[in-house]
């Protein structure tokens, strides 16, 4: 569970660290959200704590302009223990073909 909370806050602006969106990552797409209660859209999570696990996905896609202007880490396809495993194995590339470009700013 540790490397799974570490993975969820690997990513942390260090001019803004009280901003959910750049403190947080976001996992879309992965198995690991079917199984989990949505655990990767953890941005969602921090925003409305008591929002119902089973409404986070459509929250985030409600939401999509304010991550855009936000411009959060989300992957697609993984969920936060594997972004702490290639994160420690140094893997960033395969990182960089699971990043989700929203509003193509990148």
């Amino acid at each position: 569970m540790l490397a799974g909370n570490w993975g969820e806050h690997a990513f942390i602006d260090s001019h803004n660290v009280e901003n959910f969106y750049r403190n947080s990552v976001t996992n879309i797409n992965c198995l690991h959200n079917r199984r989990c209660f949505n655990n990767g859209y953890h941005i969602g999570h921090h925003l409305r704590p008591g929002m119902h696990w089973t409404e986070l996905p459509q929250d985030f896609l409600n939401n999509i302009n304010c991550y855009i202007d936000e411009k959060p880490v989300i992957f697609e396809g993984l969920d936060s223990v594997l972004v702490w495993f290639h994160l420690m194995i140094k893997n960033y590339r395969y990182l960089a073909s699971r990043f989700v470009d929203v509003g193509n700013r990148y």
